[in-house]
């Protein structure tokens, strides 16, 4: 069911009409579990057993961790909690690419020898809910999180179907205590706060993203149609495309969360006016920034241990959280871009910055620069992370620095054309009024009216029910 389907709409009146009849605490609670575990069955019910597994295995996990004393002890089972999530993620997504490259080295090495490729089907969510466990046992494994006894509790939040599917990545600290909320019935506030922020959401991906992905998809399609201008139109369009998909998706969910009473962080804060990689990365997809930060880049060392060990941390962390993405060289690409820009900003900053440069970073003209150079390397790192293969990215990037013209045009319509226009001016608000308020109505009906004719005015404007771009990973 996708958030932006008539299914999942009745689906979610359903789920409120029944939380909201129901009184009694615990029979909500096992309700909402019920429905969530509907959910995932719509989408992927023979993976339904998988998901129990991985939730049990590290339940129990949690419970020994909590009563064990001896630091070797509680290293192994962490270990081993993050070792089966890691190695069951690394199963289904990765055992075949490891198998496709394992035979190309055999191939260069002379040898006709070949192991079989293995085709398995992706279980979905499976990239984002087994970070959402690790985050659980090692959140009880470093004191941060009393482990929960009630196994109920722990699948509620790891199957929790607001961010089931593609996040956010919300960590168990935060969101365990939360579930007490589910007691009792949705506030007015809450109901009204969610369904706007879900509403907002919805525009974001029906309106903006899918207008911009028939340019995205055009170009990336058949990028040897088009001349260098075309490619770069395409570009710009799917860096908006995939902005507001993944974007409207998260805030679709916190406001889904917020229906029950859930507070769910934002994932997204203005990333296109980053004036560095390290400021777009505070800003773009915040709940997998701060999971690689906290669980990765500062384990690998961080900023504490030297220059050395710290460019190691960054490479290695944008590095991985690029594969994590998808099993494919493009991703490594992509992530290796990030990697390198950040690691090469920071030795930059620490060995070769003098004051006179500080000062003009810190300056209007030094803030464009920035920005620009932040945005070129963003855009062409999209060109790996779009593109089908290594290959078709290397060959979009020589026909976009070619200056060659195409066979075809991109014809961009009235409507395309005004939104990049809106999204132009959107942004230099953001820059110029950060702290600029949206107006909103303060009368509960007047704000129900709004959210309800938004509501249908984007249905009515729906081209269809495309996924998300993240329901790929």
């Amino acid at each position: 069911m996708l958030f932006i389907s008539d299914e999942f709409f009745v689906f979610l009146v359903l789920v409120l009409a029944t939380m909201a009849a129901v009184r009694h605490p615990e029979v909500r609670r096992w309700l909402l579990l019920g429905f969530c575990v509907w959910f995932y069955a719509s989408w992927s019910i023979g993976f339904l057993g998988l998901l129990f597994a991985n939730i049990l295995i590290d339940y129990v996990i949690a419970l020994r961790l909590g009563g064990e004393a001896r630091p070797g002890a509680r290293r192994a089972l962490v270990t081993t909690s993050v070792a089966m999530n890691l190695g069951m993620l690394g199963f289904f997504k990765y055992l075949g690419f490891g198998a496709t490259v394992l035979n190309s080295g055999l191939t260069l090495l002379g040898t006709s020898w070949a192991v079989p490729v293995p085709h398995l089907i992706l279980p979905l969510g499976i990239s984002f809910y087994v970070f959402q466990a690790i985050s659980y046992t090692v959140d009880v494994y470093r004191g941060l999180l009393t482990p929960t006894r009630s196994l109920r509790e722990l699948a509620t939040f790891i199957m929790f179907f607001p961010h089931l599917v593609s996040g956010p990545i919300v960590r168990a600290a935060e969101i365990l205590p939360q579930l007490e909320r589910l007691k009792e019935p949705s506030t007015p506030a809450d109901l009204m706060a969610g369904a706007k922020d879900f509403v907002i959401g919805f525009g974001r991906k029906v309106v903006f993203a899918d207008t911009f992905a028939l340019l995205a998809d055009a170009t990336f399609n058949a990028p040897e149609r088009y001349g260098s201008f075309d490619l770069a139109v395409g570009l710009l369009a799917y860096s908006l495309q995939i902005y507001f998909d993944f974007y409207g998706y998260s805030q679709m969910a916190v406001g889904l969360a917020r229906m029950f009473g859930i507070h769910f962080p934002d994932n997204f804060d203005t990333p296109y006016i980053a004036r560095s990689l390290q400021e777009f990365w505070r800003r773009w997809h915040i709940s997998l920034s701060r999971f690689l930060r906290d669980y990765l880049y500062i384990p690998l060392g961080g900023s504490r241990h030297g220059l050395a060990r710290t460019l190691f941390a960054l490479s290695a962390t944008m590095l991985i959280g690029g594969f994590w993405h998808g099993a494919s060289w493009n991703f490594v690409v992509w992530g290796a871009i990030h990697g390198f820009g950040q690691a090469t900003a920071y030795l930059y900053r620490e060995r070769f910055e003098t004051p006179a440069q500080t000062r003009f970073w810190s300056s209007p003209l030094g803030n464009l620069t920035g920005w620009g150079m932040t945005m070129g390397t963003v855009l062409l790192a999209w060109i790996f992370f779009r593109a089908p293969t290594l290959e078709a990215s290397v060959s979009y990037l020589g026909r976009l620095f070619s200056g060659a013209s195409g066979a075809a045009t991109l014809e961009i319509t009235f409507t395309q054309a005004g939104l990049f226009a809106v999204v132009l001016v959107l942004h230099l608000l953001a820059y110029l009024r950060p702290t600029l308020a949206v107006p909103w109505p303060r009368a509960a009906l007047a704000q129900g009216v709004v959210v309800g004719v938004a509501y249908l005015a984007f249905v009515a404007l729906k081209q269809a029910d495309a996924p998300f771009i993240y329901f790929n990973f």
